[in-house]
């Protein structure tokens, strides 16, 4: 019987970490691994991380696309990281280096442009700025 593929989201999630933040994870077989975003996928509500979740991909020689050039790319096992789910990583604040959850406030200033959303660390004890 054929596997259903999951479905997509409609719209695109508003992720709360970004591509080069220091992550953590929190579940699966890489659970407790740190490492930083690589890539977020807002629209699949998913993000690459440095070290986490490496997959091998098998890949033959081939020939490079520059032209003039005799170059073959060499093949083999390739290790690589594949996708996560965003929900199975938390953001390590900088200040307190411990996975938090993401909280936002506002800085006031006097130009027109200048209230800015920032991120911040819940821990009752941090409350820092992750950004």
């Amino acid at each position: 019987m054929p596997r259903l593929k999951r479905s997509q989201p409609t719209e695109p999630i508003k992720l709360k970490v970004k591509k080069g933040d220091t992550v953590e994870v929190i579940s699966g077989k890489d659970k407790g691994v740190r490492g930083e975003i690589l890539e977020a996928m807002p629209k699949e509500n998913k993000v690459v991380v440095q070290g986490a979740n490496m997959m091998v991909k098998h890949q033959k020689d081939r020939p490079s696309n520059r032209a003039g050039a005799n170059n073959v790319l060499k093949g083999g096992r390739i290790e690589k990281e594949g996708p996560l789910f965003a929900s199975k990583v938390m953001v390590v604040c900088k200040a307190c280096q411990r996975p938090t959850r993401v909280g936002y406030a506002y800085r006031d200033g006097e130009e027109k442009m200048s209230r800015r959303k920032y991120r911040i660390c819940k821990h009752p004890d941090c409350g820092k700025a992750i950004d």
